[in-house]
């Protein structure tokens, strides 16, 4: 159960941010495509850093728990062996905190050029910490671990590419719709692993080992079952995906649609300007701080 609420909790977090950004690119589009910029973060209606709250504080609590769940080092000071994974997933959480803090700061500093790159390409980093950490973990991810983890890797990598895009390319709605899709998909990817630790939902063949801290299978055949089974929950996660961000992309749209622009006042006399004035609607102004 541990190790189930260990990925399911960060999961569900991770998952509301990359929807929160989702919605809120795609909105952002939506009221005036021409003006399109994609920030780092989204200020909230009522707390501005509501998001960087949440990350930073979920980054914390992360830190702490791995950090200080026992001893975190030996009498002399060396890592103990068991502890190396609690450390290399701290060293993530702490990129993560490191990012809100940063991204809080630059939003303070209005004089700084550049702010909205530098804290895209922190956001970056936060990525790139957790999918080298992934790809050097000490535990042995092997067998049906090994596919649920190798998947994971896949979709952080996407998270870089699209973080990276988005520091050069701001105005792409393709680049921070992908990005933040694939940070959602990161989400429910974790809670995904997590459901696999729960008992009575572990593969035909295949059972906790070393404590409930590992899977493993009895037989070839039964590993090659449960990685079939891992590849088809990811391919239908896929799909499911697809059609819940086609499904949101069309009400946002629909919600919020482009607001009218300025135009030249007709003019007594002009015929095709008055006609112009005529068909002309209000509009509401919208700020958005970044």
């Amino acid at each position: 159960m541990e190790e189930a609420l260990g990925h399911v909790v960060p999961g569900i977090i991770i998952s509301g941010i990359g929807l929160w950004q989702l919605f809120n690119h795609i909105r952002l589009f939506s009221l005036d495509p021409g003006t399109y910029v994609a920030p780092a973060w989204f200020p909230a209606p009522r707390v501005r850093y509501l998001e960087l709250l949440v990350i930073l504080a979920g980054g914390a609590y992360g830190f702490v728990s791995e950090m200080f769940r026992s001893m975190p080092f030996n009498a002399d000071g060396s890592i103990p062996e068991a502890r190396l994974r609690h450390h290399e997933h701290a060293a993530i959480y702490a990129t993560i905190v490191f990012y809100a803090g940063a991204a809080v700061y630059l939003d303070h500093s209005r004089l700084l050029r550049g702010r909205r790159t530098l804290c895209t390409l922190l956001g970056a980093l936060v990525y790139a910490q957790e999918l080298f950490m992934f790809h050097v973990h000490s535990t042995d991810h092997a067998g049906v671990e090994g596919q649920f983890h190798w998947i994971l890797q896949v979709i952080v990598a996407a998270c870089l590419a699209t973080a990276l895009l988005g520091a050069g390319f701001p105005q792409s709605l393709a680049v921070s719709m992908v990005r933040s899709v694939a940070l959602t998909f990161q989400g429910v990817w974790f809670m995904v692993i997590g459901v696999m630790w729960l008992p009575g939902l572990i593969a035909n063949g295949c059972s906790l080992e070393d404590g409930g801290h590992s899977i493993r299978c009895h037989s070839d055949k039964s590993e090659h079952h449960a990685k079939a089974v891992i590849n088809l929950q990811f391919g239908w996660c896929l799909i499911l995906m697809a059609l819940f961000v086609v499904g949101l992309y069309s009400y946002v749209c629909r919600r919020y649609p482009p607001e009218a622009t300025y135009g030249r006042l007709p003019e007594a006399g002009d015929p095709e300007d008055l006609k112009a004035g005529h068909c002309m609607r209000g509009f509401t102004s919208l700020e958005i701080e970044v």
